[in-house]
């Protein structure tokens, strides 16, 4: 009676164990599965997406009906078509991809050996040995250096194999162990991921200084386009003149007011007015050229070039920028400029190396234990194994180099960051230096164009009364159309600098 009392004991013990160490084991797979589900919503790489650091309210497509290509449309289609941007955007989903990579260390591992033996046997030399190894491993690395695993053995034989043996029915297990210095929540990869994680903002950061950059080309060049078109109407107007004064001429010419030899240097006159203005019009082709290169369509193909009547005309007017709009920028560039924001990044990323160096100086202490059972007939039932695992380089010049290292990473990049700042401060003051200045120029320029309009109309007003002669005529017209190009130049500047302002402060 007391043998089958301590039999029914031993076995409702032994069927306790069990459903306990499989309820570990089921726990373990689950841990398994939730781990692998956030790893997959955490590492979906976005394939299409254009980031734009700068200011989305600035850029806007035109009202209306679309004829008027306007600067800000302009730059719409070189930011959303160009294919350089598109380049630099695929740069930025390159990191997002090594991002990727490097959180493949923490995807579970499935382990698994199955194989049959014939071998010594180890207590009988000489004679042979038949043998079955069956061995699945199921294994997790987490972040914070803590691997989680589970398994099952199965090594049906006597006492005489190479292996441990299990019962008839497998042994089933579940542990982990647990870093209890040395790569305790920061190590070798979970320190890669950190920094492959940091290297998509900094990514994102150079590509929107390669979008500063284009952008600010393209803006330069369409003014200059719209400049070109400026000039060719006052060279079209000029001819329109002296074409208008050919008919005038003659008919004074015959009622003998004046001499015959005008007639020819009026034709002169329109010659060389055709002359200017087929130079206007190269002008004008060149800079439509130049704007062509950074026309794309959303299929990757060149677009078509815009007329001289798809062109708006030089606006705004230039006017004086004001010492609260200079230190709004200084203060909008220093927020937003790529250059900063990709520094500090870096600087994130030397932390992390430093954390990693500075923890690598420290021993390898690892305790790890292991539950499970032995099942089945010659099984023996509860398993159990634990320990600590020791590792300590008596010197450790390794990690210590790359704290030293990590630490002067940190220090060059804070005077970078210093320098930096000041230089982004300058080209804020010389924009502004280069729109104030060039406004003083419009104005003078345009007080010019008035002047030389009034004495136009009075050389005329003399040249019908008889009191001045046609080469006048023609110098003060001239003179006219010279300071109206002056000003239309002048003009083009002032726009060309009020884009690097957008520029260095992040609004274009």
């Amino acid at each position: 009676m007391k043998r089958l009392k301590s039999s029914a004991s031993l076995s409702k013990t032994l069927t306790g164990m069990r459903l306990l160490i499989l309820g570990v084991f089921f726990l373990a797979i689950t841990v398994l599965q939730i781990h692998s589900n956030a790893v997959l919503a955490q590492d979906n790489v976005p394939s299409n997406s254009i980031a734009n650091p700068g200011d989305n309210s600035v850029i806007k497509l035109p009202d209306g009906d679309g004829k008027s290509f306007s600067l800000d449309y302009f730059l719409q289609l070189v930011d959303k078509n160009y294919p350089k941007l598109q380049g630099a955007d695929v740069e930025r989903r390159i990191a997002s991809a090594k991002r990727l990579e490097k959180s493949g260390a923490f995807d579970p591992i499935l382990s698994s050996v199955n194989e049959y033996l014939r071998v010594q046997d180890i207590f009988t030399p000489g004679k042979a040995k038949d043998a079955v190894h069956n061995e699945s491993r199921v294994d997790l690395l987490t972040r914070s250096g803590i691997r989680v695993f589970t398994g099952m053995r199965l090594n049906p034989n006597d006492t005489k194999t190479p292996f441990v043996p299990t019962g008839k029915s497998g042994e089933y297990f579940a542990g982990l162990s647990v870093p209890v210095l040395r790569g305790l929540r920061i190590n070798e990869k979970s320190a890669a991921e950190q920094q492959a994680k940091i290297g998509e903002p900094i990514a994102l950061q150079n590509y929107g200084l390669t979008r500063l950059d284009v952008l600010l080309k393209a803006a330069v060049v369409y003014w200059d386009l719209v400049g070109a078109k400026a000039r060719v109407e006052i060279a079209r107007n000029l001819l329109l003149i002296a074409e208008a004064r050919v008919d005038q001429i003659k008919g004074r010419v015959e009622k003998g007011d004046l001499p015959a030899l005008d007639i020819a240097e009026s034709e002169q006159e329109i010659q060389r007015r055709q002359a200017a203005l087929v130079k206007s019009e190269r002008e004008f082709q060149k800079n439509a050229l130049s704007l062509s290169v950074f026309l794309w369509d959303e299929n990757g193909s060149p677009r078509i070039i815009p007329g001289s009547k798809d062109l708006p005309s030089l606006q705004p007017e230039p006017r004086r920028m004001t010492e609260a709009e200079w230190m709004e920028g200084r203060n909008l560039s220093l927020q937003r400029r790529p250059e900063l924001k990709k520094i500090a990044l870096e600087k994130e990323q030397a932390k992390v190396e430093l954390r990693l160096a500075e923890n690598m100086i420290l021993p390898a202490v690892d305790a790890y234990v292991t539950q499970g059972a032995d099942t089945g007939p010659q099984g023996i039932g509860p398993i159990v194994r634990g320990g600590v695992a020791v590792s300590a380089p008596l010197r450790q010049r390794t990690a210590r180099g790359q704290a030293l290292a990590a630490r002067l990473k940190l220090q060059k990049l804070s005077l970078e960051e210093k320098a930096e700042r000041l230089r982004i401060q300058a080209e804020v003051d010389d924009t502004v230096s280069a729109i104030n200045t060039s406004y003083e120029r419009w104005a003078a320029t345009q007080l010019e164009v008035k002047k030389a309009k009034q004495v136009e109309q009075g050389e005329r007003l003399r040249f019908g009364a008889g009191d001045s002669t046609l080469f006048l005529v023609n110098q003060r017209e001239r003179a006219s159309a010279e300071a109206q190009m002056r000003l239309a130049e002048v003009h083009v500047e002032y726009l060309q600098s009020m884009a690097a302002f957008r520029a260095v402060t992040c609004r274009l």
